[in-house]
């Protein structure tokens, strides 16, 4: 593995954990204000997983000297007005929100674990994503469980989270 991709992933991983951070903030802001207070909890804790993955790569940033991607006000902004829609449009449309984001970070930290074993480089970093990646699948998890039912328009959203964060996750990597 070049320093090149070694950089690509951490930017990337870097964009995705506080754009996640971004969303549980969003609907956390949405769900005050619509008194929810049952999916509150499960929320601040999924948003306390995030931060700390946020701030490991944070680190990481700092120690590979990689630079963070420039579209990160974006992905705060875009991460943002996603969890407050999601939270507006219900409980399961918040749940379905962290499913299908959950699900494309499944594959795409599966693809890093990968890529990093078969390079045999940056054991530090192949953990902490193995890590994260587990913490991820436990949110996937519990967002499914938490789904009453799967109707057509919450596949179609599921289905629209999914491209948006495919493209933010090619479109961090380079920029």
């Amino acid at each position: 593995m070049n320093t090149k991709r070694l950089n690509e992933i951490i930017r990337v991983n870097h964009a995705g954990e506080n754009g996640a951070v971004a969303i549980y903030k969003g609907q956390i802001n949405a769900l005050k204000f619509m008194g929810d207070k049952k999916t509150l909890p499960l929320i601040y804790d999924m948003l306390e997983g995030e931060k700390v993955h946020a701030k490991e790569f944070d680190k990481i940033i700092e120690k590979k000297r990689t630079r963070a991607t420039a579209l990160m006000p974006l992905w705060h902004l875009s991460g943002f007005t996603l969890g407050v829609a999601s939270a507006l449009g219900g409980r399961d449309t918040l749940m379905a929100c962290t499913e299908a984001v959950e699900e494309v970070i499944d594959k795409h930290y599966s693809d890093q674990i990968k890529e990093l074993e078969d390079s045999k480089k940056e054991p530090e970093i192949l953990e902490i994503i193995k890590q994260f990646h587990e913490d991820e699948l436990e949110h996937e998890e519990i967002a499914k469980n938490e789904i009453s039912e799967n109707t057509p328009a919450l596949k179609a959203f599921k289905k629209i989270v999914k491209v948006g964060c495919r493209a933010a996750i090619s479109l961090s990597e380079k920029i």
